[in-house]
């Protein structure tokens, strides 16, 4: 039993590389690497608390260091790393909306409330 494995995707349109780091020091570090639209996942966690992940995005400009996403321990198991505009990049938790049905009085917002 354990926390599930760790997934980072990039979200961005250059490779991209850094580390994930854990709380314990009975476990080990990952070190990762992803191109354009695609999903690493670690091999193993176990009951490792995640405190840290760093990025670096490879533009043809030259590295950028993604903001990087600190925690004092969380279990939370996806990523990725983003853009937030020109040479700006963070790596974010990803958050799933729920599978909860939609009300029956619902109504789609119109393209002027959005």
């Amino acid at each position: 039993m354990g926390y599930p494995h760790v997934k980072i995707h990039d979200s961005t349109s250059f490779n991209i590389k850094g580390k994930v780091r854990y709380m314990s020091v009975f476990c080990s570090d990952d070190d990762f690497t992803a191109t354009p639209s695609t999903t690493w996942q670690a091999s193993s966690r176990g009951v490792c608390l995640l405190t840290e992940i760093t990025a670096t995005v490879i533009t043809p400009q030259g590295n950028i260091e993604a903001t990087p996403y600190k925690s004092s321990g969380t279990s939370y198991s996806e990523f990725a790393v983003i853009s937030r505009g020109g040479n700006n990049f963070a790596v974010t938790r990803v958050v799933t909306a729920t599978d909860e049905p939609l009300p029956e009085d619902y109504v789609e917002p119109t393209t002027q409330q959005k």
